[in-house]
């Protein structure tokens, strides 16, 4: 097995940065030899720092790292005295500095793996760079790769792209605390919401969804999880409308498998997403969903399967799909154990890793 490389210069900590350290993680777990390039302040590279058998490498990148010449050269130098094989980028800028310097070097697979559900600009260096240095694009969902290639469908040949779907570590998530975090009073319905506090995620959405049950008479307590900037203009959003004592700021949850255990059902309202891991969770611990029919969510979450959606930000359709399941236990256990089969089925973190290996070796 040959030298391989993975390439994030994020300072912070985000999705990506959680697949490139799953994924180099694994990887080195079958003895290989594993090279992570990261900034000279990572997170990542500091939660890596304690991997055996990962090498850790820290460049000051940034996005114009790649007009800067000694810089660059450094990169050619890493690559070949290294007998890099592959690399794979998770971010699109780092393509510009760590790809052109992987092509210097004669690096034989350049690997770009697209994880945000937003278009490539068409511009000259992007038509460049796709055709003359990436030679792999891998993307997170079909909907990944029809926003990615939707300013431009010509961008890349659709034999030189392949979906993987991102892997979800069932056994790990299993062995999380299942304690509740939540105590629920006789005869409430737990709703849920996880993620970053902000208008991607549409957490207003949710809190206006409670004011309309609580106001048709549901018993409903909604838990959201998650920090961010919007916080404290979404708990003065439910306090403005009256029901702050219906919904509870979680904050940061270090065990989401408690969260789950804490809530009857998640409710997702997401504006658009590269890949749920949320949705996932939700079906692993055999909680239903009712999200928003987009981006990727519909190849996640099985319509009238393993949970409801609902039009984009129609919240009365929203309403109407979390009523219908209230209203129905049976329903509610039949989409929760369909999540988790589906979730072995599809999502299994093996099967997406030997899917990764099969384009990098």
């Amino acid at each position: 097995m040959k030298p391989i490389c993975f390439f994030n210069s994020s300072k912070s900590w985000g999705g990506g940065e959680r697949w490139v350290f799953e994924s180099s993680t694994r990887a080195a777990l079958e003895d290989r030899e594993v090279h992570v390039v990261v900034n000279t302040s990572s997170v990542l590279g500091d939660r890596l720092a304690s991997i055996p058998n990962i090498n850790i490498h820290r460049f000051p990148i940034s996005n114009l790292s790649f007009m800067n010449p000694v810089l660059m050269m450094k990169l050619v130098e890493f690559y070949k005295k290294n007998s890099i094989a592959s690399v794979l980028f998770s971010l699109p800028s780092d393509v510009k500095a760590g790809g052109i310097a992987a092509r210097w070097a004669k690096v034989k697979r350049i690997v770009y793996r697209r994880g945000i559900a937003l278009p490539v600009r068409n511009t000259a260096l992007n038509r460049w760079l796709f055709k003359s240095i990436i030679t792999r694009f891998i993307c997170n969902s079909e909907e990944t790769r029809r926003l990615a290639l939707k300013e431009n469908p010509e961008l890349i040949e659709p034999e030189r792209t392949t979906i993987i779907y991102n892997g979800f570590k069932l056994d790990a998530y299993d062995a999380q605390s299942a304690a509740p975090l939540y105590e629920r009073k006789t005869g409430e319905f737990v709703l849920g919401n996880s993620g970053r506090l902000t208008r991607q995620k549409g957490q207003k959405l949710a809190i206006d969804a409670v004011k309309m049950l609580v106001d048709k008479g549901h018993p409903v307590k909604m838990l959201i999880a998650g920090t961010g900037e919007l916080e404290a203009e979404l708990k003065e959003h439910a306090r403005r409308i009256g029901v702050e004592d219906r919904v509870e700021f979680l904050g940061f949850v270090e065990s989401m498998r408690g969260f789950y255990e804490s809530i009857d059902m998640l409710v997702h309202t997401a504006l658009w997403e590269g890949f749920g891991y949320v949705l996932v969770e939700a079906m692993s611990s055999r909680k239903p969903v009712v999200a928003f029919h987009v981006s990727s969510n519909p190849e996640v979450i099985d319509d009238e399967g393993t949970g409801l959606l609902a039009k984009s930000e129609d919240i009365d359709a929203l309403v109407g799909k979390i009523e219908r399941l209230i209203a129905s236990p049976e329903l509610q256990n039949e989409y929760g154990n369909n999540g988790r089969k589906r979730v072995v089925a599809e999502f299994d973190s093996e099967r997406a890793y030997q899917k990764l290996m099969a384009v990098l070796d």
